[in-house]
């Protein structure tokens, strides 16, 4: 992690929040939000006055992967720093998820939003990193959502600081299950954008494809939405050598040619303007070096 880049994405969340947050009928200019100290360089001052805390937070997620809703250290962690900033918030919301309030509780609402949960994924050894690597075999904050937290909750910590400058409300919501298991629908459904209804929504992700400290922003969708699929291909199994041509029919060769097939997809179905991708990313077939298997799953 890089320090600096904390210090930035932190000033972005806040720039966010205060610009149309702090809102009496109309937006307020630069000129106006600088003489409530919300200029970009007062919010990286005060950004960087919490930096240790922020890192400190994330490094704690970070040791603590949990998957989906299954969030309890998770949800607790974010609490505790809730707790410790003043910050009153409603727990649990779908299940392990964390809705913070900062502001009068009144129109106009606000919401920044970040994910919680973990992957399955095994994280690997590194020594700049080995003092909060997860402590839980198999799981890892690979996509950044332990960043995300630390960010929101740093956020959080300044809103908190100039709550009395707010005229409406900042909605703090930490979501679980982003990587599958719809939570983003199931705290919608549990009222989350309501009473009051939310006016705009902010979410960021880290990219490491970025150099540090940039924001990058598209007009319209920038990432693709999961769709699942499950196809099997039935073939007929037999001997790899010498059963070709006297009854087998192998479902690998065909497999193979849908894989490739529907990579023609994003090229022919869709326009050259938007964009999309088809990915097949598990496959199965047979158990023997020497066996054409009767069927494939993909």
């Amino acid at each position: 992690t890089q320090t600096m880049s904390k210090s930035r994405w932190l000033a972005t969340w806040l720039c966010l929040a205060f610009c149309l947050s702090m809102v009496e009928g109309k937006s307020k200019t630069s000129e106006e939000l600088a003489k409530l100290g919300v200029s970009g360089e007062a919010v990286r001052k005060e950004a960087a006055g919490i930096l240790d805390w922020i890192i400190a937070v994330r490094r704690e997620l970070h040791r603590n992967p949990e998957l989906q809703y299954g969030l309890s250290e998770t949800s607790k962690i974010v609490r505790n720093a809730l707790d410790e900033i003043g910050v009153p918030y409603k727990f649990p919301v779908a299940e392990t998820g964390v809705v913070g309030t900062i502001g009068t509780g009144e129109e106009p609402v606000v919401a920044l939003r970040s994910d919680m949960d973990a992957l399955p994924i095994v994280e690997v050894d590194f020594e700049d990193t080995a003092p909060f690597k997860s402590k839980t075999e198999g799981r890892m904050h690979a996509c950044g959502h332990d960043g995300h937290m630390a960010m929101l909750l740093g956020a959080a910590k300044i809103l908190k600081q100039h709550e009395k400058d707010i005229k409406g409300t900042v909605r703090l919501i930490f979501q679980p299950a982003e990587e599958g298991g719809a939570g983003a629908f199931m705290m919608s459904q549990e009222g989350v954008l309501q009473s009051p209804p939310v006016q705009k929504v902010f979410g960021m992700h880290v990219w490491p494809w970025l150099p540090s400290g940039s924001v990058a922003a598209l007009k319209g969708p920038v990432f693709a939405a999961a769709g699942r699929f499950e196809v099997i291909v039935h073939g007929e199994g037999g001997h790899a050598a010498c059963g070709i041509g006297v009854g087998v029919v192998d479902p690998i060769l065909a497999a193979s040619a849908i894989v490739t097939a529907l990579q023609s997809i994003v090229a022919r179905d869709v326009a050259p303007v938007d964009q999309g991708v088809v990915s097949v990313t598990k496959m199965h077939a047979g158990e023997a070096f020497n066996v054409i298997p009767p069927s494939v799953t993909m």
